[in-house]
């Protein structure tokens, strides 16, 4: 074989010349000069991708030492159809193998110190923005554009960072970065370098670069997060409704007849409610008491009276557990309980552990060594928000411990889980995916999972922000919950409407805070209640609370199948970022800062969101709205716009949905009369365009043909395809939308639609 030119099981080409290595596919060429071991990224005509750092590509440390040292050469050890290796020497002589391995529009690639030891390993290219991602540490910047960052223990260490991934996509190149690792990760993304690491560890074997459009790049992401141990699972349905959170309303001191006086005063007010989390408290023991129960005292409720209590609640506080399940199951609603992995330590061990209240468990745990323990094999203890003490962590490394969970779990007779691991060393447990098989093997057994705690991946529903209160900071949530989709983790549940710790009777500020709240929540892909609105004592605030929930709740199956769409694809259908969806759009990149404040998204294919929050909530009535390239309808108005155009002090009060239609301009709502599924067809998209529907069983589709040549509602015709019937739709004279019934499983084409000529 030439080894000046070599093709590769056509899959990719080597090149050797002066200096330098040419990997060549289809779509790309990697460049990687010997001297530095200097890598970049080109398209198949040479221009530039990802520029090549000026100084070095792999900088790594000498054995169990931290301080990094540039690359001073490369050499080509060997090839074959999969991968290149090179042998990597630093500047104090070190050496590593890396190797490379090119796919037809990502690369692979490896750093293996040669000597055994424990190391600090960086790659880099040159700098390169706009940046997107990185999880819960791309929510606390002033922007969803994260270029600046600089990180070198980043990893889950406190509790507002538990989502973690360091995933991130550069729209305007084309280009999109992660390393895989468990342990302390390195992020450099800054005007100096572009850079991803790890320290403390043996080797990095994960690192990818991916190269394209933003559809191929998601989908090699998605498949490299199952590759390397990080998979989805499918959604189910019930999480893209309205639900409940009795935190919200009630805090820790939940019991059994307020949370369901709750719920039965929503469900008398018409609010449509799917499931319902109960956090805390229907575990044993006084809630003032260092030694209560938890989450993990699987299946023992608080349902006898007990001695000595003085925390003022209900003795027991869940008298009748198959009551509140008959509650639950009687009205469709699915019973969603808080789980955590973490355990009450033994007494000796600095914990609260009490027999009674926790049951036999935590001793089963130790005798099988199912938590996570030291090289000797004894228990770690570590600290957590809840419970108090000392605990132990479920090692999930450990099939065994995991399916041990699972049956536990099961004691408490839910419908599903709300993990919600509050963390506080999660720099000692260097496991960002502690959670991830738990979530994952309840998911598997049929449960509902809302993930608070994850690595790349969310094996789970829907991904929940960090909690959100009045007072807080605004903007965060929009900019969190922008860069989880933009991380591939596109079903975000922005947290409970009014957040939590509320007192009645609230201020003025309060309110507008609660109802803007509200309008902002109906447009993410999940939201839930907390809070009565009722307690506002404002009718017409109240009114826009239950508008916003009622509208979400229709467009539920629309969001639904955004979601199906994610999972099969890796793309974050369900929330778009507009980068995301407009790559080459530069006026997107910047819209979404504290500054700005255009936190605009598309909510599946065919709406853009553009809610008025931030800090200024309590003021703003009114923001600049960009639209990109394409038709826009506003949805309640009517008004048509064609981008890209930014709409100049829009208005938007508190009692407006903030959505346009555009994209693919059709969506499915249910009826809030007979609950039946209709599509809504706008005057968008013609000639081709088609938006398949998935529907809420996870496996029927529909899809929805624009053949139509104009859009004049007289010479329309909508025809299934399968019976070859015309359907009669009804026209919507304010914003030009047909709408029509679906039959589960038939597919639909608009035809016809010509304006008439006028007679002579």
């Amino acid at each position: 074989m030439d080894r000046k030119e070599s093709r590769l099981a056509e899959c990719f080409t080597l090149k050797e010349e002066p200096g330098r290595l040419i990997i060549g596919t289809a779509k790309y060429l990697m460049q990687v000069d010997t001297t530095g071991c200097c890598f970049s990224f080109h398209s198949p005509d040479r221009e530039v991708i990802a520029a090549a750092h000026e100084i070095s590509g792999i900088r790594f440390s000498s054995p169990n030492e931290e301080e990094v040292h540039d690359a001073l050469s490369a050499a080509l050890v060997s090839f074959n159809e999969s991968q290149v290796q090179l042998c990597v020497t630093n500047r104090k002589g070190d050496q590593a193998d890396v190797r490379i391995e090119p796919s037809s529009s990502f690369v692979k690639l490896q750093v293996l110190p040669r000597t055994e030891g424990r190391y600090t390993i960086d790659a880099r290219t040159a700098p390169l923005q706009p940046v997107y991602g990185l999880g819960d540490h791309g929510g606390y910047g002033d922007s969803t554009d994260v270029f600046g960052i600089t990180d070198n223990h980043f990893l889950n260490a406190n509790d507002g960072k538990r989502f973690v991934s360091n995933f991130a996509v550069f729209p305007a190149a084309g280009f999109a970065q992660v390393l895989f690792e468990e342990g302390i990760k390195r992020v450099r993304i800054n005007g100096e370098e572009n850079a991803l690491g790890a320290s403390g560890v043996r080797a990095v074997s994960g690192l990818y670069y991916f190269i394209g459009p933003l559809e191929q790049m998601y989908m090699d992401y998605k498949l490299a997060r199952h590759r390397e141990g990080y998979p989805d699972l499918k959604p189910k349905y019930d999480f893209f409704e309205v639900g409940y959170e009795a935190f919200g309303s009630l805090g820790w001191n939940t019991y059994q007849q307020s949370v369901l006086e709750d719920l039965q005063a929503y469900i008398d007010k018409g609010y449509r409610l799917k499931w319902a989390v109960i956090g805390s408290g229907f575990w044993k023991g006084d809630r003032q008491a260092d030694d209560q129960g938890a989450t993990t005292s699987f299946g023992i409720w608080d349902d006898e009276h007990e001695e000595g209590r003085a925390d003022g609640l209900p003795n027991p506080r869940y008298p009748d557990k198959e009551a509140l399940k008959e509650f639950f199951h009687s009205r469709r609603m699915k019973l969603i309980l808080g789980l955590r992995i973490s355990f009450k330590a033994l007494p000796e061990h600095g914990g609260h552990y009490n027999a009674l209240h926790d049951g036999e468990f935590v001793q089963e745990g130790l005798e099988r060594g199912y938590f996570v323990t030291d090289e000797k094999g004894s228990p770690i203890t570590y600290r957590v928000q809840f419970p108090k003490g000392a605990v132990y962590l479920l090692d999930a490394r450990k099939p065994d411990a995991v399916n041990w969970y699972l049956s536990l779990a099961r004691l408490w007779g839910a419908d599903g889980f709300k993990e919600d691991t509050m963390l506080k060393d999660g720099a000692l447990l260097r496991n960002d995916a502690k959670c991830n098989a738990t979530n994952a093997k309840l998911m598997e057994a049929g449960y509902y999972s809302m993930v608070r705690n994850a690595a790349y991946s969310v094996p789970g529903e829907i991904l929940r922000l960090e909690d959100t209160m009045y007072g807080m900071d605004q903007d965060r949530p929009a900019i969190n919950g922008l860069n989880y989709a933009a991380s591939g983790a596109s079903n975000v549940y922005v947290d409970i409407i009014a957040g939590k710790y509320l007192k009645t009777p609230l201020t003025e500020d309060q309110k507008i805070y609660f109802v803007r709240n509200a309008m902002f929540a109906a447009v993410f892909p999940a939201m839930s209640v907390g809070l009565g609105p009722w307690k506002m004592n404002h009718e017409a605030y109240e009114g826009i609370v239950k508008k916003a929930c009622d509208w979400h709740s229709a467009m539920a199956p629309y969001i639904y199948s955004a979601a199906l769409d994610s999972f099969h694809t890796g793309y974050p259908h369900t929330m778009t970022p507009l980068p995301i969806a407009y790559p080459t759009d530069t006026n997107t990149y910047g819209l979404a800062s504290k500054q700005t404040k255009q936190y605009e998204w598309m909510l599946g294919p065919s709406l853009l969101a553009a809610p008025a929050y931030g800090s200024d909530y309590a003021q703003v009535m009114a923001r600049d709205v960009y639209l990109p390239e394409g038709k826009w309808i506003d949805y309640e108005t009517g008004a048509v716009y064609y981008g890209p155009v930014t709409l100049k002090g829009y208005e938007l009060p508190p009692v407006k949905i903030p959505v346009f239609i555009g994209g693919k301009g059709v969506i499915v709502v249910r009826d809030e009369e007979d609950g039946r599924l209709y599509a809504e067809v706008y005057p968008i998209r013609q000639q081709g365009s088609q938006y398949r529907f998935r529907y809420p069983d996870g496996k029927q589709t529909s899809c929805i043909t624009n053949d139509n040549t104009g859009w004049n509602p007289d010479t329309l015709e909508i025809v299934e395809l399968e019976s070859g019937d015309k359907v009669s739709f009804r026209f919507n004279a304010v914003t030009g939308a047909c709408r029509f019934r679906l039959r589960e499983g038939a597919n639909y084409r608009l035809v016809g639609g010509m304006e008439c000529k006028m007679q002579e």
